[in-house]
């Protein structure tokens, strides 16, 4: 089997025929509102997507545009399929189905889906970074800890090896369980305080 690197080399000396980047960014607004942006780029796409969440993660708005497709009839008639998609929830299992049962294949694009799958993906890992800075400074869980409290997780528990259900260990969740619980306690303390000023 060859290393990644030895695979890598075999382009070292050749002309690359196609390149394509898809690039995701959430933002953080203000009444819990997200906004997620979209590009997808290559020799023939230059096309952005806007998300809109509302606080539980649902879309609320949705839009996008293309300033560069290889054919003139793709223009408008997927952006417009757009609308459909709100009220979606985009951290609820079978968001992505809904995604296709709202706009069907062939009334679609196929890479402004591959945009929204993307999307969905970096809003799931995205949201943690905004859940745990609600805890920076309370809470101090190791990664193996993090991973427990991950499997308990509907959302997270059997979609990848490092979820697999197989891997829960009862003794780091209790130790994480207990730690969340202090935070929670020191949160309250912290609350009750501002409170009282």
């Amino acid at each position: 089997m060859m290393e990644f690197e030895s695979i890598m080399d075999l382009a070292k000396h050749h002309k690359q025929v196609f390149g394509r980047i898809v690039k995701c960014e959430m933002y953080k607004l203000e009444e819990g509102k997200i906004l997620a942006l979209t590009r997808m780029h290559d020799d023939y796409h230059d096309m952005n997507l806007a998300v809109l969440l509302d606080d539980a993660y649902r879309i609320e708005k949705i839009a996008g545009k293309m300033d560069r497709i290889p054919y003139p009839c793709c223009e408008k008639r997927p952006l417009e399929l757009l609308s459909s998609l709100a009220g979606i929830g985009v951290l609820e299992r079978g968001g992505l189905k809904k995604v296709k049962e709202r706009i069907p294949r062939n009334m679609g694009c196929t890479h402004v889906y591959e945009m929204i799958e993307s999307t969905f993906r970096a809003i799931f890992v995205g949201s943690y970074s905004i859940v745990g800075r609600k805890w920076e400074g309370v809470l101090d869980l190791d990664l193996e800890e993090n991973r427990q409290l991950g499997l308990r997780s509907p959302i997270l528990a059997d979609t990848c090896h490092a979820f697999n259900r197989e891997s829960a260990d009862g003794e780091v969740l209790q130790r994480a369980l207990r730690k969340v619980g202090e935070a929670e306690r020191k949160m309250e303390a912290i609350e009750a305080l501002k409170g009282g000023k």
